[in-house]
């Protein structure tokens, strides 16, 4: 009979390197486990502890009280470090002990705390003993004569769920010094941590890591709910350690376009697209010699996308790997496609006594779930034959199980079983063509969706409008309206939750749908023809949000501004497709690209900021000359500009000085003229961009705008020097810096001042450049602006080829081109005319194959240690 056990404290075992030992060696293996699982279990029964079962090369044993699973861990790591008692083998066992209340079905304990005790075992290494903080608090002040606890602080074990406390156990004879716990901290990754505890799947998930062993591109396949997402993460966690350069998550869920999906892979790894070429030669560049795992989730509706790109990484990269979830094959040469079944479910030859089903996944979730949300639920004799028939009913599919499991709250058992039993009856009435898995699962939403209250359906599917997740401030503009408040959204979306058809993310301030449960929700607002009504409010919220954001990204919160549009880019860009959709969306559209621009900038997106600048442009205007549209084609000429395509800019500047002068806006006009000098210089023409640089200022300065003179003056200024007029370029560039001081615009007060630095470095002034660059480094740094600390570093290298530092110059200079790759800033061709005559120097002066092996060092220098070195340079010359 399944019973639920007192406090029970679990130990752990496992052997550390035994699968070398195994193939080298295994005869006297085989002989050495013998004696190692006899001393093991003496040491555990000696204490008054039951060994459970033997797991692989190790054991499982349980005790009544914590003191003497620690006594018996301790005697065992004794008795194992006499090589003479195991074949002359050195078996390095690591012990890891948790406690708490466990389900006991016969001879057997399962439950979260017998999970966590296993995962820290998995965190030691071999000779290492580690007990969580619950055990530690148990025995603090009855340990042992000799035996003492170190506190390791806490760590984020590889179950994925929350941190846990870690002590380690010492003795004067066991060892006491050893590496970084096995943690996920202890690896580069950006795996979310789970809320709920991972159930069932032991099987799959051995014979996946198997498979991931010996294929590059495994995909793990099933129908939409089955858990491939939560697997995949949970193994991903679990292997986390074979590969040194990170296991990364990228979730496509949001993304409707397969053009994006080099651009979420990037985004994931923080591989900035390089102008003018496409993302993914950036990332084919970045995983060439990097040992890294890719996990990309949901990739059915962009799979020719994700097909393509995986060819390309694992083509490029001998050691990457990329494990996938899809209801699709990629059809990649080399795929391994490996099928998830449903939970294991009781068959009808099995008895519904407690003791025959407890042990099945589906139950086993199912229970887990139901006691989250009612502490008291029990299975029992009585319940398990209704359980195991939701169960059945249900097809062990995950998702449908946990919406069930989530009712248990507020309705017994009977009254949930009844419930899915007329729902099934009902879809027997539609359409039989669809695979019956899929059915059973949208029966499960449908019966979830009927249970909700009326104002928690309409809440639920206006939801559906968002891509990627949402705040509770988001939620309350969109989906507020008729009979719902925005003091009803707070609650409303805390029911949600409870009923697990919405899921918290983000440290519990953005809020998320499962994708299938999206998609559900958004078929629901069609058929409730809100669909127009939702996104026009999404869209309305959005702007509101981007233009409040773009006037943030100029001041000292600009990183919260940055993460916060992150966040929120998938909702950008379908705010974005909806004003393409719209009659009368072009001039919102217009808006929504002049707010972002900066966003784009900053963060190296530059050709997708191209992309929907263009694309905003293409709806045509109620009004032919628009100010919204001329600000747009402004925006598309400096995206141009920034990026290289000189001749796109001139046309979009064109265009839009024309409705600038149509308005007589002096201001504006004077802007455009700035861009259309850095495009007429990209395309050659000097005479041209000198014109339109004085045009600039004169306007500037006549409308006494003090930001268009400090950007105009800046223009001039480059060109003066292109000129190698530096008597004329020195006191505009002077002219940027203060004014820029009197607007409180760091960044621009850099630019000026790495203006300055060239003019120095021009009239063989070292000493004045250096201490120029220090002070642009120090702003740069102060401000977090990467473009201004990029420029810094490729004005810094010119400076060392100036003074013969040759190796310094090379390698300051490849950090600065890997940078620029990240950001997709590309070098206006005045900053090139500068750099590239040094450059040239420098690779005279070293030879093309020294210069190019100093250029790799370089080139593998991150970011922060390009500029901490290229600081501490530029301080010892003073």
């Amino acid at each position: 009979m399944i019973e639920r056990s007192a406090v029970t404290t679990f130990l752990f075992t496992d052997i550390e390197g035994s699968t070398r030992l195994w193939e080298d060696q295994p005869e006297r293996m085989r002989r050495a486990l013998g004696r190692h699982d006899r001393l093991l279990r003496e040491a555990v029964e000696r204490q008054h502890g039951v060994v459970v079962k033997t797991t692989g090369d190790g054991v499982h044993a349980a005790f009544q009280d914590p003191r003497d699973a620690v006594v018996a861990s301790v005697e065992a790591q004794i008795a194992l470090a006499d090589h003479a008692l195991t074949e002359g083998l050195a078996l390095h066992i690591r012990c890891g002990m948790h406690a708490g209340v466990s389900e006991r079905s016969e001879d057997d304990y399962f439950g979260t705390a017998v999970n966590r005790a296993a995962r820290i075992m998995s965190a030691a290494h071999g000779g290492q003993v580690l007990v969580s903080q619950t055990v530690a608090d148990l025995v603090r002040d009855r340990l042992p004569n000799g035996v003492s606890l170190r506190d390791l602080g806490a760590v984020r074990l590889r179950d994925l769920s929350s941190a846990e406390r870690v002590y380690q156990v010492e003795h004067a004879k066991l060892r006491c010094d050893f590496p970084a716990l096995r943690s996920l901290e202890a690896l580069p990754n950006n795996l979310p941590q789970q809320l709920t505890t991972f159930v069932g799947r032991e099987q799959e998930h051995r014979e996946i890591k198997v498979a991931l062993n010996a294929t590059r591109l495994l995909t793990l396949s099933g129908v939409g709910g089955m858990g491939k997402t939560r697997l995949s993460l949970h193994v991903a966690a679990d292997v986390g350690l074979d590969y040194p350069d990170g296991v990364w998550f990228v979730e496509l869920a949001p993304i409707s376009d397969m053009s994006l999906v080099p651009l979420a892979v990037a985004s994931v790894l923080g591989v900035k697209e390089e102008p003018g070429r496409p993302v993914s030669e950036a990332l084919i560049a970045f995983v060439r010699d990097r040992r890294l795992l890719l996990v990309l989730d949901n990739c059915e509706h962009v799979i020719h996308g994700c097909a393509r790109l995986a060819k390309q990484l694992l083509q490029a990269g001998a050691h990457v790997k990329i494990l996938a979830s899809s209801r699709e094959h990629f059809n990649v040469a080399g795929e391994k496609v490996y099928t998830l079944p449903p939970l294991s479910v009781p068959g009808s030859e099995d008895t519904s006594s407690v003791d025959a089903v407890a042990g099945f996944e589906a139950v086993r979730l199912f229970v887990d779930r139901a006691t989250a949300v009612q502490p008291a639920f029990r299975l029992t004799d009585r319940n398990a034959p209704t359980v195991v028939e939701i169960c059945r009913r249900l097809d062990g599919i995950p998702l449908a199980l946990e919406l069930a499991a989530a009712r248990v709250s507020t309705l017994s058992i009977e009254q949930i079983s009844a419930r899915v039993n007329d729902r099934f009856r009902l879809l027997t009435t539609g359409d039989r063509t669809g695979e019956r898995r899929q059915q059973t699962l949208r029966s499960a939403i449908d019966w979830s969706y009927d249970l909700l209250t009326e104002q928690e359906r309409i809440l639920f599917r206006r939801l559906a409008v968002f891509a990627g997740g949402w705040t509770l401030e988001a939620a309350e503009a969109v989906a507020a309206g008729g009979s719902i408040s925005g003091q009803d959204i707070l609650d409303l979306l805390g029911d949600l939750v409870d009923k697990s058809l919405v899921v918290i993310s983000g440290e519990g301030t953005r809020y998320r749908f499962l994708e299938t449960v999206r998609q559900y929700a958004d078929e629901r607002l069609t058929e409730a023809g809100e669909g127009e009504q939702a996104r026009q409010r999404q869209l309305d919220f959005y702007l509101a949000f981007v233009e409040k954001a773009g006037a943030g990204l100029t001041g000292e919160d600009q990183a919260t501004w940055l993460e916060q549009l992150d966040a929120d880019r998938e909702n950008v860009l379908s705010a974005h497709t909806w004003c393409l959709r719209t009659r009368d969306g072009a001039e919102t559209g217009y808006r929504l690209v002049h707010a972002i621009k900066l966003y784009w900038f900053v963060r190296g997106l530059l050709n997708l900021g191209h992309r929907v600048t263009v694309e905003a442009l293409s709806n045509p205007p109620p009004r032919p000359h628009s100010l919204l549209r001329c600000k747009a084609l402004w925006v598309a000429g400096q995206i141009c500009s920034y990026t290289g395509r000189y001749a796109e800019a001139q046309q979009h500047l064109q265009e839009s000085l024309a409705i600038a002068r149509h308005h007589d806006d002096r201001s504006m006009i004077a802007s455009i003229h700035t861009y259309l000098a850095l495009a007429a210089l990209g395309l050659g023409d000097r005479a041209a961009a000198r014109v339109h640089s004085e045009q600039a200022l004169e306007l500037a300065r006549e409308s006494g705008n003090q930001r268009e003179i400090t950007v105009a003056s800046n223009a001039l200024a480059q060109l003066h020097r292109l000129d190698d007029n530096l008597d004329d370029a020195e006191p505009l560039y002077e002219q940027v810096v203060a004014l820029a001081h009197e607007l409180h615009d760091q960044e621009f007060a850099a630019i000026g001042i790495i203006g300055l630095a060239m003019v120095a470095i021009s009239r063989g002034l070292a000493q004045r450049a250096s201490d120029l660059l220090r002070r642009a480094l120090a702003i740069a740094e102060a401000t977090r602006s990467h473009p201004a600390a990029q420029s810094a570093l490729e004005v810094s290298a010119g400076l060392a080829s100036y003074l013969n530092e040759w190796e310094r110059a090379v390698r300051t200079y490849a950090a600065a081109e890997t940078q620029a790759a990240r950001t997709g800033i590309r070098r206006d061709p005045a900053d090139e005319a500068f750099l590239q005559p040094l450059l040239a120097k420098t690779r005279e002066a070293l030879g093309e194959s020294r210069f190019t092996a100093i250029e790799a060092s370089g080139r593998a220098m991150s970011f922060e240690a390009a500029i901490a070195e290229v600081r501490t340079w530029l301080a010892a010359r003073n």
